[in-house]
């Protein structure tokens, strides 16, 4: 059973040399033995985020491959793009960017006659 302790970051007995039991250990009725681990708050935090911020990546990872996907299939589309605004590049400044998404996304609705 983890859960997690409002202990704060500081020193604790177990880093400063002295010994501290790794979990407290009490007999339940059944006879057998429950133990429990209390978790730094602030180590249940950072695990937190990092389950937070990798299932973030994965997501942007999967938009990341549709897109890819879709562009391997209209190369025509982005090639007249790249020709008519300017080719993106990984040092395309922030408006070349927004120029080329706004164009790209002007031809979009004028095909499928979105207002």
């Amino acid at each position: 059973l983890f859960r997690s302790s409002p202990l704060s970051p500081k020193c604790s007995p177990a880093s400063s040399g002295g010994s501290q039991p790794a979990s407290n250990a009490s007999n339940t009725s059944s006879g057998g033995i429950s133990s429990s681990v209390s978790i730094p708050h602030m180590i249940h935090h950072i695990a937190s985020s990092y389950v937070s911020i990798t299932s973030n990546f994965l997501h942007a990872y999967e938009i990341w491959e549709k897109a890819d996907k879709l562009a391997k299939k209209n190369k025509e589309f982005f090639a007249e793009l790249s020709t008519v605004v300017c080719p993106l590049a990984l040092n395309s400044s922030m408006s070349e960017l927004v120029h080329y998404t706004r164009q790209g996304l002007q031809w979009l609705r004028l095909e499928s006659n979105i207002p």
